[in-house]
C-alpha cells in the first residue's frame, strides 16, 4: 500500500514573498514523489484544515508548530522533513516517544548564511551601507567611516558546524584572522579544518574582536549570550547573529550597545520576528539589521528543495533518510 505524503512546502505561495525555488520546479518535486506515495498538494489555511489534512498521513513536507496535541491528530505519522536547518518549532521530545522521525537538510544553506554573516561583518567594520546613505544625501564626511582591519584580529565561532565552519574558514585564509571555537560537540581534528582553536565559551567572548553565533536554538542554547557574555567581550568588539534570535538575550544587547558596552551588532535574526516597530535596534547606528534572508539565494534554496524531496523518496524506499535530528526514532 503507498504512504501519503502531505506536501505544504511543495505549494507556492501566491501573493508574497517566500524562501521558494521557481513555482516550475516546486511542481517537478510533487511530481517526484507522486511517483513512489500517494501525494496532498495543499497548504493548510487554519488548524482545522490542519487537523484534518493529518489524518492518515505518513510523511509532512514542511510541518508547521508541532506538538503533542498535533502528534496525537496525526495518527500515522512517520517522519517529518524540514525544508531548512532550524526544527525550534518541533517537539523533538514528543516527536521521538512517538516513533515520528525528523529530518532537516543540515548542510546545503551553509555557503550562503555564512556569506551572510561576511556581509555583516564587513558592514560594520567598513560603515558600506551608511556611508552609502549619507553619501546619496549629499554628504560627504569621510572622517565619519574610519574602520576597522580584519587582519590580524580574532574571529570568535560560536557553533562549529557546517556554517560556522565556513564562517571560520573564510576569516582564516581571507582575512588572516585568528579563530577560536567554542563548540562542545566538535573534536580538535575538525577545528583543525577550518583553521581554528578550540576554546571555552567565555575564552571566546573575551578574546575576540567578532563574535559569531552558528548554533541550532535549544533549551541549552536559548539565551547562551546574555547580560554575563556581553559583560566580558572587548568594548571594541562586534556581535554576529545568523541563526536565532533567542539565542541572544535581545534586551541585555540593547543594553549594552546602547552604553558603549560593546561597539555593534550584526543581525539577521530577532527574538520576535517580524521585528516590531518600537524595537530600540531599528535607531541604533551601531547595528546593520537583515529580515532573516542570511540563507536566501536562489542556488541555496532550489538545492534544499531537491534535497529534501530527495530525502523523503529515501525513507519511502525503505532507506535511512539524512540529517535525522531524533536517530531513536527512527525504525530501521
Amino acid at each position: 500500500m503507498r504512504k501519503k505524503v502531505l506536501t505544504p512546502d511543495l505549494v507556492p505561495v501566491v501573493g508574497a514573498w517566500a524562501e521558494q525555488p521557481r513555482p516550475e520546479v516546486l511542481k517537478d518535486l510533487q511530481d517526484e514523489l507522486r511517483a513512489v506515495a500517494d501525494v496532498d498538494a495543499r497548504r493548510p489555511a487554519s488548524s482545522e484544515e490542519w487537523a484534518e489534512a493529518i489524518k492518515g498521513v505518513n510523511v509532512i513536507a514542511g510541518p508547521p508548530r508541532v506538538n503533542e496535541g498535533f502528534l496525537e491528530a496525526a495518527d500515522r505519522l512517520e517522519m517529518l522533513q524540514l525544508f531548512g536547518i532550524g526544527y525550534d518549532r518541533i517537539d523533538i521530545l514528543a516527536c521521538t516517544k512517538k516513533r515520528v522521525v525528523v529530518c532537516n537538510v543540515a548542510e546545503i544553506y551553509s555557503e550562503s548564511v555564512a556569506q551572510h554573516a561576511w556581509a555583516l561583518i564587513l558592514d560594520l567594520t567598513k560603515h558600506v551601507a551608511r556611508a552609502d546613505r549619507q553619501t546619496r544625501a549629499g554628504t560627504w564626511r569621510r572622517e565619519d567611516w574610519m574602520g576597522v582591519q580584519l587582519w590580524g584580529k580574532t574571529l570568535g565561532v560560536i557553533g562549529l558546524g557546517s556554517i560556522g565552519g565556513r564562517i571560520a574558514l573564510k576569516g582564516r585564509l581571507a582575512f588572516g584572522m585568528r579563530v577560536l571555537a567554542y563548540d562542545p560537540y566538535v573534536l580538535p581534528e575538525r577545528a583543525q579544518l577550518y583553521g581554528a582553536e578550540l576554546a571555552d565559551l567565555e575564552s571566546v567572548v573575551r578574546q575576540s574582536d567578532i563574535v559569531s553565533l552558528s548554533v541550532t536554538l535549544t533549551p541549552e542554547t536559548r539565551h547562551m549570550i546574555g547580560k554575563e557574555e556581553l559583560s566580558k567581550m572587548k568594548k571594541s568588539a562586534f556581535l554576529i547573529n545568523t541563526c536565532r534570535g533567542a539565542v541572544i538575550d535581545e534586551k541585555a544587547l540593547v543594553e549594552y550597545l546602547l552604553n558603549g558596552s560593546i561597539k555593534g551588532a550584526g543581525l539577521d535574526v530577532f527574538e520576535t520576528e517580524p521585528i516590531s516597530r518600537d524595537n530600540p535596534l531599528l535607531g541604533m547606528d551601531n547595528v546593520v539589521l537583515t529580515p532573516h534572508i542570511a540563507s536566501a539565494t536562489a542556488e541555496a534554496v532550489e538545492e534544499t528543495y531537491r534535497a529534501a524531496v530527495v530525502n523523503i523518496v529515501r525513507y519511502l524506499e525503505g532507506l535511512k533518510p539524512h540529517w535525522i535530528i531524533n536517530p531513536e526514532a527512527y525504525r530501521g
